[in-house]
C-alpha cells in the first residue's frame, strides 16, 4: 500500500488554470476551485492515475477538515490505496478537463458548464 500524501497540490500548469478559473469565475478560494475541478472530474468519469510535477498548496487537514472527500473517494473508487493521491490526481485532471472546456469556449462560465453536464445526464 502506497503511503498517502499528508499535503496535495497541483502542476504549474493546473495552477495557473485554477488562478485564472477564481479569477473569472468568481470562487471565493483556491481550494473551492479545487474542490470543483476534482466534481467535474469524477462527473466526467475520469480514474484517479499518476501524476508527475506536483507541487504541494494544501495540507490534507485543511482541504478535507472532516475527512468527507477521503470517504468519498474510498466509496467511489475503492481500489485506490492512498486517497489523497487520488483526489489530487482527480483535481489535477479536472483542471485539464476546465482547460479543454476554456479553449473551446473562451467565454466559458462555470455555471453552463455545470448545466451542459446536468442537461447531458437528463
Amino acid at each position: 500500500m502506497a503511503e498517502d500524501k499528508k499535503t496535495i497540490g497541483l502542476t504549474e500548469t493546473n495552477k495557473k488554470i485554477m488562478d485564472d478559473l477564481v479569477e473569472k469565475a468568481g470562487f471565493k478560494q483556491d481550494m473551492d476551485a479545487a474542490k470543483f475541478a476534482f466534481a467535474l472530474a469524477v462527473n466526467r468519469g475520469k480514474e484517479p492515475g499518476p501524476v508527475e510535477g506536483v507541487g504541494t498548496i494544501w495540507n490534507v487537514g485543511s482541504f478535507d477538515e472532516g475527512g468527507d472527500l477521503k470517504a468519498l473517494i474510498q466509496n467511489l473508487f475503492p481500489n485506490a490505496d492512498a486517497p489523497y493521491r487520488a483526489l489530487e490526481s482527480l483535481m489535477n485532471t479536472g483542471f485539464g478537463v476546465l482547460a479543454d472546456e476554456m479553449r473551446a469556449n473562451p467565454g466559458l462560465r462555470v455555471e453552463y458548464l455545470l448545466k451542459n453536464d446536468a442537461d447531458v445526464k437528463a
